[in-house]
């Protein structure tokens, strides 16, 4: 890699300040459709982003052909004429948040172990309902990613990526029912077995249908279907949101807007989690961001940028990839888990709703908390027991309005939904559009 060092030198004699961020990715993905092996595919990427700050202005260059090192110094020398001015200066030191983000069993993950863990999953749902037709994905990445800037900054992380996906599709006349399973970490996880055994559950649980009059019921979350209530939090902490002046959660730090019980903070420093990460993409290190507190707004999240525009300090959340110029983003959002058990949860509702999966992002307008989406897998509750499952059905509200007055208790056991750490959420009175 010592050619990422002439790149910033090549900059540096023409621009005020430079950096280097050099990628490299090698990636691995089994594919099975159809309950069967459809594809393996191996991808690997090499690439350089050059950002520069010439005569106060921000130039941005990328490239994936490390020989035309000349042409990316030019090219982003040249962009710097129309780019925006810079507020902010390069970090010359950085003391990396201590995080685990590489696991050695993923990189030596072998493929053959993944095609034996995918065929025995599917095998697994098809003896007791081979009705279905599975799809899985099994994928493995292992990066490396190196920064370097003229403020004598040079800091190198390697990190590792393990994701796996089951799904079983059930087509029955005009009955359609898709239930999916999966996770990511930067660790094996052997999950397979155990999320094909949670699909045959949810599988027995869908034999009766339910045909639910439109109203207002308790609903409980579960942490897949949390994202529609969160999105508008993220949206609106976001730093970039805020410059715009389009968050709703503008002039607001300090207030209490939710329900006390929420605390929700973003939290790149957990061991092995999938957006865990020692340093963001501009050198700053990584820290645990309180977002809400006993309900309260504590923090926005920036990169270097948007904070110097508005005049506030980066929270260590710059990320990017090499194509790509720093932005405000989230890493892990974590939501603490309460007191209360699932199983306490759908007693004290008696008779309501249990949102595993909703479809899509509906209709909503997201920075307002207004959402309107369908459900996608559904259960009805009756007597504080799941008796059938309930389809072709829409549910909408306010997540402001829910957060802050319908919470009724957040479940005790989290669990992790691609970068969400979350427990189930129960909620009071949400309007549900039935099929009856």
């Amino acid at each position: 890699m010592s050619h990422i060092k002439d790149i910033l030198d090549m900059a540096s004699r023409s621009a005020n300040a430079a950096e280097v961020l050099f990628e490299a990715n090698e990636e691995r993905e089994v594919v099975f459709e159809n309950n069967h092996l459809n594809y393996i595919t191996t991808k690997e990427e090499r690439g350089i982003g050059l950002r520069v700050i010439k005569d106060g202005r921000i130039g941005f260059s990328s490239t994936t052909d490390l020989a035309k090192p000349d042409r990316l110094v030019a090219n982003a020398l040249a962009s710097a004429q129309f780019g925006q001015e810079a507020t902010f200066t390069l970090p010359s030191r950085c003391t990396p948040a201590t995080v685990k983000v590489f696991d050695e069993a993923v990189a030596a993950y072998p493929v053959g172990r993944a095609v034996d863990e995918g065929k025995d999953a599917i095998h697994t749902i098809l003896t007791s309902a081979p009705d279905v037709q599975c799809s899985a994905t099994v994928e493995k990445a292992v990066s490396t990613m190196r920064l370097i800037n003229t403020e004598g900054l040079d800091l190198r992380v390697q990190y590792t990526d393990y994701a796996i996906g089951l799904s079983a599709l059930r087509i029955q006349g005009e009955s359609f029912l898709e239930i999916s399973e999966g996770e990511e970490h930067r660790s094996l996880t052997g999950g397979l077995p155990h999320h094909a055994r949670t699909i045959l559950e949810k599988l027995a649980m869908c034999r009766r249908e339910i045909h639910l009059p439109a109203g207002r019921f308790p609903v409980l979350f579960m942490p897949k279907a949390l994202e529609t209530l969160l999105a508008p939090f993220l949206m609106g902490t976001n730093g970039k949101t805020v410059q715009k002046g389009a968050s709703p959660l503008t002039g607001k730090l300090g207030k209490k807007l939710l329900d006390e019980r929420v605390h929700l903070c973003d939290d790149p420093t957990v061991h092995l989690a999938p957006g865990s990460a020692p340093l963001d993409g501009e050198g700053m290190p990584c820290r645990t961001t309180p977002l809400f507190e006993r309900g309260v707004l504590k923090s926005f999240i920036f990169d270097l940028q948007t904070a110097g525009l508005m005049g506030a300090r980066s929270t260590g959340h710059g990320m990017r990839g090499f194509t790509s110029q720093p932005a405000p983003g989230h890493t892990n959002i974590v939501l603490r888990a309460g007191a209360t058990a699932t199983e306490d949860m759908l007693r004290a509702m008696r008779r309501g709703v249990v949102v595993e999966q909703v479809l899509g992002e509906g209709q909503s307008n997201v920075l307002a908390g207004e959402f309107s989406v369908n459900l996608d897998l559904a259960f009805f509750v009756e007597s504080g027991e799941i008796v059938g499952r309930i389809k072709d059905c829409m549910i909408a509200g306010n997540v402001f309005n829910l957060w802050k007055d319908k919470l009724l208790a957040i479940g005790s056991q989290a669990e992790w939904q691609g970068c969400l750490n979350a427990p189930p959420v129960l909620f009071d009175a949400i309007n549900i559009a039935g099929t009856e």
